[in-house]
């Protein structure tokens, strides 16, 4: 399934690039199509972070997203890492007293906020102490306004003009004293493209329920996750990538479940949630690696290697992601908190994982030659293998 984002660029007053707006985009057409703003700025997030290679997105600067009032009061921003995101808060957001609790947690976590489409109305003037930068759409409110605020607020707050459309515009703000800048005479958006995995609706609505039952079950929700490529991708890059600073190896996917803990689990499902996924054309090939993931834990269950079968389980699950992503195995498996072993037998070095993968893709592919000859390798007779075979198939067929 092919998901886009669009990204425009913010210049300091020398022009040096401070970031980009991360935008909404559901086509390559260059404008915006939604109308949904919550549900837009969770396919931004989605796309951005957990998709795409955001690092590439934003070539080490800042990501200015806009989030309504419901997410930041649900603390969504916190998802995501507190070094490059610009929180932006959308013009028409009621302050309400929860808003601006949530903007002082936010601050108080190492935040920056951001006010979008400024125009001055008191109900905003709670928030002119707690945020950093204010952005101001620069034709749309008058000089005359814009100086005021300027002069008001310069000491303690950065201004943004944005949508400055024309070299004299640009030079005009310079002059006023914004700091920041934005709009068509630098750059249009850019459009970039990614593809994503298919996640089952249902398993999201499960987790959901089980997370907000009086008792969570962690057990319950790791095979949900488990038997759902899609789930354990994602899950896997934001427990490494995102909200922790410290990586470390995650040898299961309930130890990445226990790692983002409760509260993370149930801000990153509602994400999906809204979002709204849907199973798309490569679900066949998703199926396949469930399977293939099942089967090899199965199989290093049943030999010497059965203490790291969850590293066998890892390596059948991610064997296709390359595929799936449309991207190089390597730039995805740094993303990805795996052992060095899972690693290694994913980019295809040698080691008994990788051969273990191997004489399953040969039993995939039927190419009967290889296998008999790679078989002593796995201590088991055939009829046991194909046992166990069928064994993963009606392992994924329980959780379909």
């Amino acid at each position: 399934m092919e998901v886009y984002v669009g990204r425009q660029p913010i210049f300091d007053r020398y022009n040096n690039v401070l970031g980009y707006e991360l935008l909404y985009r559901r086509s390559m057409n260059n404008y915006y199509e939604g109308n949904d703003a919550d549900k837009d700025t969770a396919e931004v997030i989605n796309n951005a972070f957990f998709v795409m290679h955001f690092d590439d997105l934003t070539e080490g600067t800042k990501a200015f997203i806009n989030f309504t009032e419901t997410m930041i009061v649900e603390n969504v921003p916190m998802l995501l890492p507190k070094e490059t995101l610009i929180v932006e808060i959308l013009e028409q957001s009621i302050v309400s007293q929860e808003l601006i609790e949530s903007c002082i947690k936010l601050k108080q976590a190492g935040y920056k906020i951001a006010l979008d489409d400024f125009v001055f109305d008191e109900k905003f003037v709670s928030l002119l102490d707690i945020v950093d930068i204010v952005k101001i759409e620069f034709s749309r409110v008058s000089l005359f306004e814009q100086r005021q605020l300027l002069h008001r607020y310069k000491n303690k707050l950065l201004f943004l003009a944005e949508k400055v459309e024309t070299r004299e515009e640009y030079e005009l703000a310079l002059n006023m004293g914004y700091d920041y800048f934005q709009g068509y005479f630098f750059s249009k958006p850019v459009i970039y493209k990614g593809k994503d995995i298919a996640v089952l609706n249902t398993n999201i609505i499960r987790i959901i329920n089980e997370l907000y039952s009086l008792d969570p079950d962690f057990n319950r929700i790791g095979q949900i996750i488990e038997s759902d490529l899609g789930l354990s991708y994602k899950l896997l890059k934001v427990s490494n990538t995102v909200y922790f600073e410290a990586r470390y190896e995650i040898k299961s996917i309930r130890q990445a479940i226990v790692r983002l803990g409760i509260s993370e689990l149930k801000r990153w499902f509602n994400i999906l949630l809204v979002k709204d996924i849907q199973i798309v054309e490569n679900k066949d090939l998703i199926k396949n690696s469930i399977i293939r993931a099942k089967f090899m834990e199965l199989i290093a269950l049943e030999t010497s290697q059965k203490q790291d079968h969850l590293d066998y389980f890892m390596v059948g699950m991610f064997s296709s992601i390359d595929v799936l992503l449309n991207r190089d195995m390597s730039s995805i498996v740094e993303e990805l908190p795996f052992t060095s072993d899972v690693k290694n037998a994913l980019l295809g070095q040698d080691n008994p994982i990788n051969s273990t993968l191997k004489v399953i893709l040969n039993h995939e592919y039927a190419r009967l030659n290889e296998l008999d000859r790679e078989h002593p390798i796995l201590e088991i007779s055939q009829v046991r293998f194909m046992e166990l075979y069928i064994d993963a198939i009606n392992w994924v067929k329980r959780h379909d």
